[in-house]
């Protein structure tokens, strides 16, 4: 009876640690990220919002703002709204970077913005492709994929003279896509891992292969932005002359 109950005990630490140990390999490069504390971005229209562990970004166009991802905790992201004095509905148009919950959760709070997508990514939404063995992603409820307007590759979009050119980012997501505002602002989501200068394959991307071939393709991008403003690893200035 006892080597029962100890065999048992043994089985049951054993689970624990199996558990702990994948539980700390999925949230490690957590303890790495480093998004930007919310604020005016100085000399610009574009407002940061931290989230839990991401960043958000508003672009003020005169006329109504451009949202960069909605983030994970709505009630959050609408607080550092109206302490920033903004209006949820002057939050017009919403351009998500891909379908990761932390990008998209807090679009309820947005009942009339028009909200921007690539078609790439849709598949991971209507069950058609899977994000993970876990399966695919999914939309909060109350908020129908018939709502998103579908983007494509090079795709331009102009909102009150504010310019957006969409650029397929494959490799994290099926349809990962960055976003560069009047040729100078470029907001990347979860498309690589920025830090120190250095550009590499983000956490928890789907196809690393991909990832790495997109990252070469978007080099001269990358460069040529004023700012890149990542979701997890800050805002960076390239030098220009």
């Amino acid at each position: 009876m006892k080597k029962g109950i100890k065999t048992v005990l043994i089985t049951i630490i054993a689970i624990f640690v199996l558990i702990i140990g994948i539980g700390l390999f999925y949230y490690f490069p957590m303890f790495f990220m480093t998004p930007a504390e919310t604020g005016q971005i100085p000399s610009t229209n574009i407002y940061v919002i931290k989230d839990f562990g991401n960043n958000v970004f508003l672009v003020n166009t005169g006329n109504g703002y451009i949202m960069f991802d909605t983030g994970l905790n709505a009630k959050n992201i609408e607080n550092a709204i109206k302490e920033a004095n903004i209006n949820l509905n002057d939050i017009k148009w919403i351009f998500l970077s891909h379908s990761d919950g932390d990008h998209l959760s807090a679009l309820t709070l947005f009942k009339n913005a028009e909200i921007y997508m690539s078609v790439n990514e849709l598949p991971l939404l209507n069950g058609t492709m899977k994000r993970s063995i876990l399966g695919g992603n999914s939309l909060p409820i109350g908020i129908n994929i018939d709502r998103i307007i579908p983007l494509r590759h090079v795709q331009e979009l102009i909102f009150n003279e504010t310019r957006v050119k969409c650029i397929l980012a494959q490799g994290h997501t099926n349809g990962s896509m960055l976003y560069l505002v009047d040729d100078q602002y470029l907001f990347t989501g979860d498309a690589f891992k920025l830090k120190n200068g250095n550009i590499s394959v983000h956490p928890y991307t789907m196809d690393k292969n991909l990832s790495k071939r997109t990252i070469e393709e978007l080099k001269e991008t990358i460069n040529n932005a004023h700012i890149v403003l990542t979701s997890h690893y800050g805002i960076h200035y390239n030098n220009r002359n």
